[in-house]
């Protein structure tokens, strides 16, 4: 399962998103045992699918795999998921995808995945709720433009402006 894993990423990392959905599909549907260790990669699995149904634009269906992947990680117990985290690339996908007992899923990126597919289908008040649900802290440069875009769109320009503001601060 790990090598299939993989080879998704490298797929989507090369724009053949058609293959790499349907690897996604193939590993999404493969269930296994109800250990944490497997919830977590069926979360990160549906996390790929995700990617490679946004990247078809697919966005309906990208949307679901993302909210599909937020249930399996609430179902994760706590203990492991507060002392297993890693930082995940801007991606989306772990730097180190071979390290074992790392949980390489970020609750905050697929939040923002979740508000990406929701303005590509307009529905920027949902978009804009998934957004606000990030902590400020916890927020990078793509979600800060993000956020202030959907703050421009629903015509609250002061928090735009300190959503823009943030974002020169990266830099």
């Amino acid at each position: 399962m790990e090598a299939a894993r993989d080879s998704m990423a490298a797929l989507l990392d090369a724009g053949i998103f058609d293959s790499a959905q349907t690897l996604g599909c193939f590993l999404v549907s493969s269930g296994g045992a109800s250990n944490e260790a497997s919830i977590s990669m069926k979360a990160e699995s549906l996390v790929l699918h995700g990617d490679a149904l946004y990247g078809e634009k697919e966005f309906w269906r990208a949307l679901n795999a993302y909210k599909q992947a937020m249930q399996c990680s609430k179902s994760i117990p706590r203990q492991a998921t507060s002392t297993a985290r890693i930082s995940v690339s801007t991606t989306g996908r772990s730097p180190s995808p071979n390290s074992s007992n790392v949980m390489p899923f970020n609750e905050n990126e697929v939040k923002s995945k979740i508000a990406i597919c929701h303005s590509a289908l307009h529905e920027y008040r949902e978009a804009l709720q998934e957004m606000e649900g990030i902590p400020s802290k916890m927020r990078n440069l793509k979600m800060n433009l993000m956020l202030g875009k959907l703050y421009r769109i629903s015509r609250n320009n002061r928090a735009a402006a300190i959503c823009y503001k943030e974002c020169l601060s990266f830099g």
